[in-house]
């Protein structure tokens, strides 16, 4: 399976005019991939390349103080080249304006003039400066990059987890992502994801009769998502979920596909909850998870790769944990023993204010939802969990559990 398939497809625009992969009859643009030919009206073309480069030329520093490439050349020095460039090519009546990297959306038929990977990629971080640094603070701007760039994380589970996703992909701008994740959009997720109506349901002209639903997979939909701010990302989407078939390949990688460093972990099932973290702790990678639980934040960091031996939670033994969630199975739909699993995983500082009430049924209760959630706490979840993998990367140390109550502003941590 093809786990790029949803990548727009990229080509050179000077090497696009050349080759005649994309002409142009009129504001009509024709774009040519394989042996099939696709017309693009105007209205569907669009060009970013003066919102990056008046961007950059608005927000990059001045030599002084810019950032030192590999080449000891500074980063604004480097811009000035490109700005020269692009107004060459912006002012050349006798050229067909052959600036940049066309990503054709085959989906939507839109093709879109992008700025090259690295200007692009620039853009999108130029604003966050230095703002997340190493403990010592003795890495370059350029050094931390690198390690953001070469970051690959595995985020299971796209509904909170999709929040984390694209908090992740703005604040380390890494190259590769995994996402994972079987189920289907519904409206029910609007109160959590940040959804349209095409994220949620495909056109009617792509339904298999009246009773196909045309809803759309998780993982595909928030891949989409993001490959409509960046392209150049490469995003692995296991749109069947995990199972004992390709974890290893989530995992571990192959032919082509990068080994994930760390592991988001935001799925519903309990048994593929210890799964994950049988598989993470197997192979020593840190995983982390965020729990939105009405009103607070909680985060719980295994360590793997610091000490393999860790338990699957904070507080409670395996032997514990394991037989806390085999006892859902047994007992389907049985409310007591699902809050039994939740309070061995988590702990049990989540039973409090309206969330208790709701637990304990002694509330109006509107919807049949186990765990009611609340967007905003998803979020400020998917905020908090960014910087988390961010600062692990660059070598911080955290305790293994801590929670934030967005109600009462107070944050309590496990030790």
């Amino acid at each position: 399976m093809n786990k790029l398939k949803n990548k727009p497809f990229l080509i050179n625009v000077k090497e696009a005019h050349a080759s005649g992969i994309v002409s142009y009859q009129g504001s009509k643009a024709i774009i040519k991939i394989g042996d099939n030919f696709y017309e693009i009206p105007e209205s569907n073309q669009f060009d970013l390349t003066q919102a990056t480069i008046f961007g950059l030329n608005e927000r990059l520093t001045m030599s002084a103080t810019s950032p030192v490439l590999s080449d000891g050349e500074t980063l604004r020095d480097k811009f000035n080249e490109e700005w020269e460039k692009y107004g060459e090519e912006l002012t050349d009546e006798q050229s067909d304006f052959n600036y940049g990297v066309y990503a054709y959306y085959q989906e939507k038929n839109h093709l879109v003039r992008y700025s090259s990977e690295y200007w692009h990629r620039t853009v999108s971080i130029a604003s966050s400066s230095t703002l997340i640094l190493d403990p010592d603070r003795k890495k370059t701007w350029r050094e931390i990059r690198e390690i953001f760039e070469n970051t690959v994380v595995g985020v299971v589970g796209c509904s909170v987890g999709s929040n984390i996703a694209h908090n992740i992909v703005m604040d380390l701008r890494p190259k590769n992502l995994k996402l994972a994740d079987k189920s289907l959009f519904k409206m029910e997720n609007i109160n959590r994801v940040r959804l349209g109506y095409s994220d949620i349901v495909k056109a009617n002209s792509e339904k298999n009769g009246i009773s196909d639903t045309a809803l759309k997979n998780k993982a595909t939909s928030i891949a989409d998502q993001m490959y409509a701010i960046d392209p150049f990302l490469n995003i692995y989407v296991y749109n069947e979920g995990l199972n004992d078939t390709n974890i290893s390949d989530f995992f571990d990688g192959g032919d082509g596909e990068p080994k994930i460093d760390i592991l988001v972990e935001e799925v519903d099932d309990p048994r593929i909850k210890l799964k994950l973290r049988e598989e993470a702790r197997k192979r020593s990678i840190p995983l982390v998870m965020a729990s939105d639980l009405g009103s607070c934040v909680q985060i719980d960091i295994c360590r793997y790769d610091l000490d393999n031996k860790e338990s699957y939670s904070y507080g409670i033994s395996d032997e514990k944990l394991l037989k806390a969630t085999e006892a859902v199975y047994s007992n389907p739909g049985d409310r007591k023993t699902f809050f039994e699993f939740v309070d061995a995983l988590v702990g049990t500082d989540y039973r409090q204010d309206e969330l208790k009430d709701i637990i304990n049924e002694e509330s109006e209760i509107p919807t049949s939802t186990i765990i009611p959630q609340l967007g905003s706490t998803a979020a400020v979840g998917g905020g908090i969990m960014a910087e988390l993998v961010a600062r692990i990367r660059l070598g911080y140390n955290f305790s293994r559990r801590m929670i934030f109550n967005k109600k009462t502003f107070e944050v309590s941590i496990k030790e």
